[in-house]
C-alpha cells in the first residue's frame, strides 16, 4: 500500500512539473495578448502582483505571519534573486515580446543553457564533458539558424534587432538567477526565497510604470489582456515557482532541468494554436537546439 501511494505521489510530482513547463511555454504567446493593452513594464508589474499574492499565501499557510530568519547576507542574496529573476528578467522579457515572435523568442531564450553551463564551469568548477561540448556546439548552431532564419548572409545585418537583444538579456538574467540559486538553496528554504524574492521584485517593478499612467492602462485594457496577465501571474509565476522547486527537491535538479527543456516545444505549440506562423527553417533550427540541449544535459 505504501509503495503504491509512493508511486502515485511521484507521478503527481512529474505531472505538476510538466504542467509547470507548459505554463512557462504558454507564457510567450499569452504575453503578446497582455501587451495589446499594457506597456511591457505594466504587464510585468501586474503579472508579479498576482504571482506574489499566490506565493505569499503559500508561504503564510506554511509559516504563519513570521518573517523568515534570514541573516543579513541571506537577505542580500534574496534581494539579488529579486533583482535578477524578477525585475530584470520580466522587464527584458516583456520588452522583447513587443517586437519578436513567440516562437523565435522561446528558441533564442534557450541560450541560457549555454550561459549556465559555461559559467558553472568557471565559477563552480563544474566539469564539462566532451559530450556536453558537442551538445553546446550543436545548440549554438541551432540558435544561429533561428537567428538568421536559415540565411547566413544576413548574419549581423537584419537578422538581429531590439527584440533579439532583449531576449538575450532575459536569458542572462535567468542565468544569473539560476547560478545564484545554487548558493541560495543550499542554506535557505525554497518557498521562503521565492515568496520574498517575488515581493521585493514586485516593489522594484513599480518604479518603471510611475510615468506610464498605470490606472489609465487598467481602465482601458481589454478583458483578454487582463485575463492574460492574471493567467501568467497565477500559473507561470506562482504555481511554476512552487511546483518546480518541489520537483527539484523530490526528483533532483538534473531530472527537473531535462523536462524543463520542453518549454520551447510547448511555446511553439501554443503560439501556433493562437495563430502564429512557424516556418520550416525555424522548426529545423528548433529541433537542432533541442537536440543540443538534450546532449548537454546527459551525464
Amino acid at each position: 500500500m505504501y509503495i503504491a501511494l509512493q508511486k502515485i505521489f511521484m507521478k503527481l510530482i512529474y505531472l505538476k512539473l510538466v504542467a509547470t513547463v507548459f505554463f512557462w511555454g504558454s507564457n510567450f504567446a499569452v504575453s503578446k495578448i497582455a501587451l495589446e493593452s499594457f506597456s511591457p513594464a505594466m504587464a510585468a508589474l501586474i503579472r508579479f502582483i498576482f504571482g506574489t499574492i499566490f506565493l505569499m499565501v503559500a508561504y503564510l499557510n506554511v509559516n504563519g505571519f513570521r518573517l523568515p530568519s534570514f541573516t543579513s547576507r541571506q537577505w542580500i542574496l534574496v534581494f539579488l534573486s529579486a533583482f535578477s529573476g524578477v525585475f530584470c528578467y520580466n522587464f527584458f522579457f516583456f520588452g522583447a515580446m513587443g517586437s519578436i515572435s513567440a516562437v523565435r523568442a522561446s528558441l533564442l531564450i534557450t541560450s541560457s543553457t549555454i550561459f549556465i553551463m559555461l559559467l558553472s564551469a568557471i565559477l563552480f568548477k563544474e566539469r564539462i564533458t566532451f559530450i556536453k561540448w558537442i551538445g553546446l556546439f550543436i545548440t549554438l548552431v541551432g540558435v544561429a539558424v533561428v537567428i538568421v532564419r536559415g540565411d547566413f548572409s544576413k548574419l549581423g545585418n537584419d537578422s538581429w534587432g531590439i527584440g533579439e537583444t532583449l531576449i538575450i538579456l532575459t536569458s542572462l538574467s535567468w542565468t544569473f538567477y539560476t547560478l545564484l540559486a545554487k548558493v541560495v538553496l543550499k542554506e535557505m528554504n525554497a518557498l521562503s526565497v521565492s515568496a520574498f524574492s517575488a515581493l521585493i521584485g514586485t516593489m522594484m517593478l513599480f518604479f518603471p510604470v510611475l510615468n506610464e499612467h498605470p490606472l489609465a492602462q487598467i481602465e482601458s485594457a481589454s478583458l483578454q489582456s487582463i485575463l492574460a496577465v492574471i493567467y501568467i501571474g497565477s500559473t507561470a509565476t506562482a504555481l511554476g515557482f512552487v511546483w518546480y522547486y518541489e520537483a527539484v527537491i523530490k526528483i533532483g535538479a538534473t531530472n527537473s532541468a531535462v523536462i524543463a527543456n520542453l518549454t520551447p516545444v510547448f511555446a511553439v505549440v501554443v503560439a501556433i494554436a493562437l495563430g502564429e506562423e512557424l516556418t520550416l527553417i525555424t522548426a529545423i533550427g528548433g529541433i537542432v537546439v533541442l537536440f543540443g540541449i538534450w546532449l548537454t544535459n546527459k551525464s
